[in-house]
């Protein structure tokens, strides 16, 4: 006896049952209220989801075990019994009856399916035995219920019922649960959406036979087919859930009927020429409400899906660099700060309207968008602490290859997806802690990790609710969004980025190849999109807001920016080359520029003055190539000098 044991011991070892078709699972996403959103078959082409026996309506489990194995509970995987009564019926009528299969036998033909014959049989035999062995009769109970063919590609009772009823097994009704067993001998003859009179005759067979008890209704077969397949109204959320090996079935905190309405507004808004849209909404406890990585336009690329896309942000970081400015004290928002020529090093940045505004606030240039005050922010707080600190709150950065964090990155020099732009401006909604964006409902508390602090959240919304409306825009009170725009270098990529009560809502327009869009901008291009984005969503909550001292209060070292004294110039870098010279003997003037100091300026070049008469802007043009060394002076005597290449 103990040889015997041992010897099926190391057969079991040996000859393991293969699990893999149990394994391999499809993914069914739902939206918020238990309604279908999506889904992905299993690897091996079947809507399978595994399923215990205790998801499953009890009394579906009781009729299952009356019709396929009454003993199922007492026998070893094998039914001697069954077994002898169809041996019998097929000696006494000449054909098979009853089978005298078990659900240890079954189960074991849909882990490993083969044509039925005695060797198969057999088969099924030492398998059904092996299951049990392993797993269990409650074990083999759920295999079954994984596995069971409900006609299509459909496996699986919670597949079955989902796909077919529109519920989840754990309410089956009489005729439904008489449906998924009947189905189960007969996949495709049985077929409801195609053989229904066959599938209903065959249901009120099985009904006919069993007690009539309370749940087991005569007469007409109430179940009403539900879809039979999944919709596809969210593929890029499934596509980012496939990817991280999420199987089975997945409520997401989506909103359907959001989902659908925004689809809708992205069908009727023209996208940028040859590209399309993309728009995130999310709520501030993190949960996404609604994704549309594409519009659905015919363009080179539209098949991404641009929410998972790294794009050049533009100008729509700038919040987080007065943000992070503010929170370590080296700028207010009323600070005055110049917005004329600077340079940085060898960078020298404009504005997008090649326009220098002057004097201004921190408050004005950053909702007015203005470049050389926010290069000065980061330049202060520091371009590495400023990229370290969002990638330590779960802000994702893409910096171009072999380069570190610079300057640039004020002004979209650096790629960032849709989805970690909405958390880094949920993170305003939620007093400066930013907590990853999910798609988990209901919501799970997440640890978040301070990015700004609380007051300095509050004073960038603040002056986010005050910059300039797209055209033809008119909100007030309580309809106010706090919003930022941004426009990458070369009018590729179009941004709005705004926040309202729990609301934050991303737009992105343009090409997904990256090339470029003459004339797209955030503000005209993706703000009004964004804007109807908002119209359409209730409301819910209100920002934090901050009532900031006036000037007069802040201290002294934050009521005005410091300046560099004396004339700088601005342009030409110093040790840069300059082009001049056209191989046809064409000769470009170069242009010089310079800020700081008391003008009026004088220019010299390699000792000699320039005559450079009042309100013209000044200019060289070299005699041939080689070095020259430029010098400026100021009103007062105070000046600089630059040595360049002239080619």
């Amino acid at each position: 006896m103990l040889c015997l044991a041992g010897g099926l011991l190391a057969a079991d070892r040996l000859l393991p049952p293969d699990m893999s078709r149990a394994e391999k699972q499809a993914l069914l996403m739902q939206d918020m209220r238990g309604e279908v959103l999506d889904g992905r078959v299993s690897p091996d082409g079947a809507w399978r989801f595994a399923t215990k026996r205790e998801a499953v309506d009890p009394r579906y489990l009781a009729l299952l075990l009356q019709v396929e194995d009454r003993r199922f509970w007492v026998h070893p995987g094998v039914d001697p019994l069954s077994l002898l009564r169809a041996s019998f019926q097929l000696v006494t009528r000449g054909h098979i009856v009853s089978g005298g299969s078990t659900l240890a036998m079954q189960t074991a033909r849909l882990l490993t399916p083969h044509r039925h014959s005695l060797r198969g049989k057999i088969f099924d035999m030492l398998r059904g035995v092996q299951l049990e062995w392993r797993y269990g009769r409650r074990g083999v109970l759920d295999l079954y219920l994984t596995l069971a063919p409900e006609s299509r590609n459909i496996e699986g009772i919670r597949a079955a019922s989902l796909l077919w009823f529109g519920h989840e097994p754990l309410h089956l009704g009489s005729e439904e649960s008489a449906l998924l067993i009947v189905m189960a001998r007969h996949p495709e003859s049985l077929r409801p959406d195609r053989h229904p009179q066959a599938a209903r005759a065959a249901v009120a067979r099985l009904l006919a036979t069993q007690p009539a008890e309370g749940w087991v209704r005569r007469g007409a077969m109430p179940y009403t087919l539900h879809i039979g397949h999944a919709v596809h109204e969210a593929p890029g959320p499934l596509l980012w859930q496939w990817r991280k090996g999420v199987r089975g079935v997945f409520q997401t905190s989506i909103d359907r009927r959001l989902q659908g309405s925004i689809a809708g507004i992205l069908r009727d808004t023209p996208p940028p020429a040859g590209g399309t849209w993309a728009v995130l909404v999310a709520r501030r406890d993190g949960s996404i409400a609604a994704w549309q990585g594409n519009a659905g336009n015919d363009c080179s690329g539209c098949a991404a899906d641009m929410i998972t896309a790294w794009r050049s942000p533009g100008s729509a970081l700038k919040p987080a660099i007065y943000g992070m400015a503010f929170q370590l004290g080296l700028l207010a928002p009323d600070t005055i700060i110049q917005d004329r020529a600077s340079h940085f090093g060898g960078y020298a940045p404009r504005n997008y309207d090649r326009i220098f505004h002057g004097t201004t606030t921190v408050r004005t240039a950053l909702q007015r968008s203005y470049n050389l005050p926010a290069v000065r922010a980061l330049d202060m707080i520091g371009a590495g602490y400023f990229a370290g600190t969002l990638d330590a709150a779960g802000i994702g950065l893409k910096l171009p290859p072999n380069t570190s964090p610079s300057l640039a990155l004020a002004l979209g020099g650096v790629g960032i997806t849709p989805l970690d732009l909405g958390r880094l401006y949920v993170a305003f909604a939620n007093q400066g802690v930013s907590r990853p964006l999910s798609l988990d409902w209901p919501v799970e508390p997440a640890p978040g990790a301070r990015l700004i602090g609380a007051r300095a959240s509050r004073q960038i919304l603040s002056i986010l609710g005050g910059a300039p409306l797209p055209k033809g825009r008119v909100v007030t009170g309580e309809d106010r969004v706090a919003f930022k725009t941004g426009t990458s270098y070369g009018q590729r990529d179009a941004w709005a980025a705004g926040l309202r009560g729990d609301w934050t809502v991303v737009v992105w327009g343009g090409r997904p190849d990256g090339t470029a869009v003459p004339g797209i901008t955030g503000l005209g291009t993706s703000a009004p999109l964004m804007m109807h984005v908002f119209d359409i969503l209730p409301e819910s909550g209100t920002l934090p807001t901050d009532t900031m001292p006036v000037q007069a209060t802040l201290s002294p070292a934050l009521q005005k920016l410091g300046e560099k004294h004396g004339p700088q110039i601005v342009q030409p870098v110093n040790g840069g080359r300059v082009e001049c010279f056209a191989e046809d003997g064409h000769v470009t003037p170069l242009g010089l520029v310079a800020s700081g100091g008391v003008e009026p300026y004088r220019w010299l070049v390699n000792g000699v003055p320039l005559d450079t008469p009042i309100g013209i802007t000044p200019s060289w043009t070299p005699d041939g190539p080689g070095f020259a060394h430029i010098a400026l002076v100021d009103a007062t005597g105070a000046g600089s000098s630059v040595d360049i290449r002239v080619q």
